[in-house]
């Protein structure tokens, strides 16, 4: 059986037909219809309706705050036009085969459990790096939502108790890559515009300076979000997933800022184990389907 999966980010939509082996048989993005929700839904039925023929069902991964048990969206970040969409319910209506959803980040993470770098782990975390930081927390196996859905949701996390009713001293702000480039852009002096990750890294490697003084904070502040982590749920693994991720010398350097606090620490500790998701761009597709797979 195939299956039409997609990946809704706030530019474009991802999507690909797949199989339970997860192989990928075709692959394309669109733009993301924004406008109304009622334009964002026909974007879904039309995308569907060019693989009626091969897809027997619709599996979605999409930003914000979602119940995929339900299939309810209560909002899709960015994306601002969705809010308390009951969306598998209007799709399934619509393209009468199975539909399921689920949070981007989630995703990602699903992905890593089922055939990424935490197979067969029972205990994990996954920290998402992009414009926030997404993530998702697993204990005994199981994924943790929480009562509000937000486990897992890395980036409102408070960097700075004595300064903590600014709204800019949460990790989104401090630890993502959008911070990253932040960092590098005020230190080097060059327009915010003009830099991205890719860039920031590019110079890191060729061994600028500043770059690399720049990198070392933001991968200390990474650091302690991984330790706390560490102490609140004890995973056997952190996998450190998002575009950077592909950079050795990130995670070269997560590894040895923990070797700094953990050596701080009064009494022996562990020094946490930090891997890299083995999925990049399509990590939102496989555990999207994974979704789909599992359904009840």
């Amino acid at each position: 059986m195939k299956y039409l999966v997609t990946d809704i980010g706030g530019t474009f939509t991802k999507y690909a037909v797949m199989d339970e082996e997860c192989r990928f048989y075709e692959k394309g993005k669109i733009p993301t219809a924004k406008e109304s929700v009622e334009e964002f839904l026909d974007m879904l039925t039309e995308l569907f309706d060019n693989y009626r023929e091969v897809a027997e069902g619709l599996a979605i991964s999409a930003p914000g705050v979602i119940d995929s048990e339900r299939g309810f969206m209560y909002n899709a970040g960015a994306i601002l036009c969705v809010e308390n969409l009951d969306i598998v319910r209007i799709l399934e209506e619509r393209l009468k085969v199975p539909v399921t959803i689920e949070n981007d980040a989630k995703s990602a993470a699903l992905a890593e459990m089922w055939r990424g770098s935490l197979q067969g782990c029972q205990d994990a975390a996954v920290v998402i790096l992009g414009t926030g930081i997404g993530g998702a927390v697993f204990c005994n196996g199981k994924l943790l939502r929480g009562r509000h859905l937000f486990a897992g949701e890395f980036s409102y996390l408070l960097s700075d108790g004595d300064d903590a009713m600014n709204p800019e001293k949460v990790l989104a702000y401090t630890a993502s890559t959008t911070a990253l480039i932040e960092l590098a852009a005020r230190k080097k002096g060059i327009p915010r515009e003009e830099l991205d990750g890719e860039k920031v890294f590019r110079m890191a490697n060729q061994g600028d300076p500043e770059t690399l003084e720049v990198l070392r904070i933001f991968c200390r502040r990474l650091a302690a979000h991984i330790i706390n982590c560490q102490f609140m749920t004890d995973p056997e693994k952190i996998a450190i997933g998002g575009g950077i991720s592909a950079q050795p010398l990130l995670i070269r350097m997560i590894r040895e800022e923990l070797e700094k606090i953990c050596g701080m620490m009064p009494h022996e500790i562990s020094v946490p184990e930090v891997t890299v998701c083995r999925y990049f761009n399509d990590s939102n597709l496989i555990g999207a389907l994974y979704v789909h797979l599992n359904a009840e």
